[in-house]
């Protein structure tokens, strides 16, 4: 019997020995009461090192998380497969696959055990990643190929359609790459694709895409740069010259230089119902455009927008040299109270383009807004504002200057202090510098809108909602804000006292504002019948061409101060 226990003991132990994983018995907390594996030499420790000590020990944290739950799964279900977690052993990344089995026990009542087999599959994970690599990644470039492009392009559109963020797709394609090849041999041309493709690389954000998709032709998937088409297609644009740029620039090979440059095709999305080969196509051809037009060339699939994006970007450039050479100048338009009496001013930019001549701010304002422009070109108007105030108040004259604020402008940190900062140096009275802002600040950051705005009305500056009734019009944030004034949109005053919807509408405001001890100004006042009708109506202030047109605001002020 001795003799047999003793073949049995040696069969087990042969067995176990056999075994290449290494094996444990723990218990429910993850504790180790035994150890022992043919590969023991791996953990580089003596088997009894590990004896009594929990295995949270020994695996880092992000893997004693997966160890548990697989114990837990053992100890519900008998048995747990398949979870993988990492070592650093010797320097090297060990991949490991546990099994874990609940051991049943002959004794009633005893804690339960459980024999863990942790399978080193580090050599299958390696396999794994080079077969991703060759399945998703170019050979030479390194960069993502057609097929990773397509399904990152394929969550890129599902993205945009989900959160109405615009996204650009850029084709790129190496002008005279052929020669270049043929002329210099496959090696040189394998090292420029290199290059280009880490120039590439270097312009690529967090989350966006550069892949080589075959031969001389890259793709720049570009997402979330713009909330609408119109700005997305200028934010593309500027995208797509800082890839030019830097493919015109020469490139090193052997100690030899070299000239390159590149055509590119752009497609924005979301747009109807396009699938990604669709978007794929459209920028192909666009791109085909640009070598057409002679290559190193820029060209949008949607033709129209070439040219709004190509103006919208001219027209920005102009602004830049407008507010740094005073082409941009301040006028005012007088505000007149029931008698037409003037009691102030609303302060308005111009600009006069030696070529464009007069633009309009409906053009220019927005260009201001989207490029950032719109910062220092309010400040300006804001300081000017001051300026007049304290130059009247010198002379004894009380009006009210209204200036408009961008959203842009307001958020920024620091508005708060730039306003009070302005006051203090021209020594302008804040009770009558009236900023007006638009409904569209009200939407979001409110109780941040409030703040701001109640810090301003502390130190004396008035605040008015312009163009009122066009936008969020919620009576919630009227009661909510530190108000001075509504300013009635010119849409509704233009059809009064003819139209009785505008007419009741006009009323309406009118009413409420009186309520709220609010002040009402009518904007866009044409005729003696509109203003009778807004006097009637016991509006506040009038503004319009019936009283007075813009004009510049040195003239406007000379004559206020007696001077003509």
């Amino acid at each position: 019997m001795t003799q047999a226990l003793r073949s049995t003991r040696d069969d087990l132990e042969s067995t176990l020995n056999a075994i290449p994983d290494l094996l444990f018995e723990v218990d429910l907390e993850g504790r180790i009461h035994h150890y022992r594996s043919a590969r023991s030499t791996l953990l580089a420790a003596p088997p009894e090192m590990f004896l009594g000590r929990l295995m949270d020990e020994f695996v880092p944290p992000e893997a004693s998380a997966g160890w548990h739950a697989a114990l837990q799964a053992a100890h519900d279900t008998g048995y747990s497969m398949g979870h993988q977690y990492r070592l650093e052993l010797a320097q090297q990344t060990h991949w490991f696959e546990l099994s874990i089995a609940r051991k049943e026990s002959a004794t009633p009542g005893q804690v339960p055990r459980f024999i863990a087999l942790s399978r080193d599959i580090t050599e299958r994970k390696l396999a794994e990643a080079r077969t991703h690599q060759l399945a998703y990644f170019d050979g030479l470039t390194g960069l993502p190929n057609r097929r990773m492009l397509l399904d990152r392009l394929d969550h890129a559109l599902a993205s945009a359609r989900k959160s109405g963020q615009v996204g650009a797709l850029l084709f790129i394609d190496l002008d005279d790459f052929k020669q270049i090849n043929d002329a210099r041999g496959h090696s040189l041309g394998d090292e420029l694709l290199k290059q280009v493709a880490q120039r590439l690389a270097q312009l690529q954000r967090p989350g966006d895409t550069v892949a080589r998709i075959g031969g001389d032709e890259f793709v720049m998937l570009i997402n979330d740069i713009a909330t609408d088409m119109e700005s997305g297609g200028r934010s593309a644009l500027l995208a797509a010259e800082a890839v030019r740029a830097t493919l015109e620039a020469p490139y090193t090979i052997d100690t030899h230089l070299y000239s390159s440059t590149g055509s590119i095709g752009i497609t924005l999305f979301p747009k109807r119902s396009e699938e990604v080969e669709d978007l794929l196509r459209e920028a192909d051809t666009a791109m085909y455009r640009a070598k057409d037009l002679g290559r190193n060339r820029i060209r949008f699939y949607e033709a129209d927008m070439q040219a709004d994006v190509q103006e919208r970007l001219a027209l920005e450039q102009d602004l830049k040299k407008a507010s740094a050479e005073g082409q941009l100048t301040a006028f005012v338009q007088s505000q007149v109270d029931a008698s037409g009496t003037v009691i102030g001013g609303e302060l308005l930019m111009r600009w006069n383009h030696p070529v464009r001549g007069n633009v309009p701010p409906s053009r220019f304002i927005p260009v201001a807004e989207s490029s950032g422009l719109i910062l220092r070109m309010g400040d300006r108007m804001i300081l000017q504002a001051c300026e007049t105030l304290a130059r009247l108040h010198a002379a004894g004259q009380e009006l009210l200057i209204s200036v408009n604020v961008s959203e842009r402008q307001f958020r920024q940190d620091d508005f708060v202090e730039r306003v009070l900062g302005m006051l203090a140096q021209t020594g302008a009275p804040a009770a009558l510098l009236i900023l007006e802002v638009t409904e569209s600040l009200l939407i979001e950051h409110l109780d941040d809108t409030i703040a701001r705005m109640s810090d301003l009305v502390r130190h004396g500056v008035r605040f008015s909602i312009d163009d009122f009734g066009t936008g969020y019009s919620s009576l919630a944030y009227l009661k909510r804000l530190p108000l001075y004034e509504l300013k009635i949109d010119k849409s509704f005053v233009q059809d009064t006292p003819d139209d009785p919807n505008d007419t009741a509408i006009v009323q309406s405001i009118i009413s409420v504002a009186r309520h709220l001890k609010l002040r009402v100004v009518a904007e866009g006042v044409e005729t003696r019948a509109q203003a009778d009708f807004l006097v009637a109506s016991q509006c506040d202030c009038l503004q319009g061409y019936l009283f007075s047109r813009p004009e510049p605001l040195q003239g406007w002020l000379t004559r206020q101060l007696g001077g003509g």
